[in-house]
């Protein structure tokens, strides 16, 4: 079993960049009150640089063209794995803390990960 994600979770790239993941979430599902993440929730996510912080950055993401021009990790639109197989919402699968999936900044592909949950209260498979 896995915990699942709420608005908050914590996503984190290979360059060692790391943001909390936005809402709006699924109202329809809460853990203490907050909205969880369903499939959808991370795609075109983009990881903050230093020169150009994102909302809930924690750690910029250090990615950059060759010639030295931060362009920070974007998650592809591609299906992640970590994704319920049993519970949903509205049809929709929610995220798990097992997610993970591509993203493409200034040096080419990459991974992200999820770091934290938000929770630690509802597991699911």
């Amino acid at each position: 079993m896995s915990f699942v994600l709420v608005v908050g979770a914590t996503i984190k790239c290979v360059h060692g960049g790391s943001c909390r993941l936005p809402g709006p979430g699924s109202r329809m599902l809460t853990v203490s009150g907050t909205a969880v993440l369903l499939s959808g929730a991370e795609a075109g996510f983009a990881f903050g640089s230093a020169a150009a912080p994102v909302p809930g950055m924690i750690t910029p993401c250090p990615a950059a063209l060759p010639n030295g021009q931060p362009q920070p990790c974007v998650t592809t639109a591609t299906l992640p794995v970590g994704l319920t197989t049993k519970l949903t919402v509205a049809e929709q699968p929610v995220l798990l803390d097992t997610a993970t999936g591509g993203t493409v900044s200034g040096t080419g592909a990459g991974t992200w990960t999820i770091a934290d949950a938000g929770q630690k209260i509802l597991e699911a498979s």
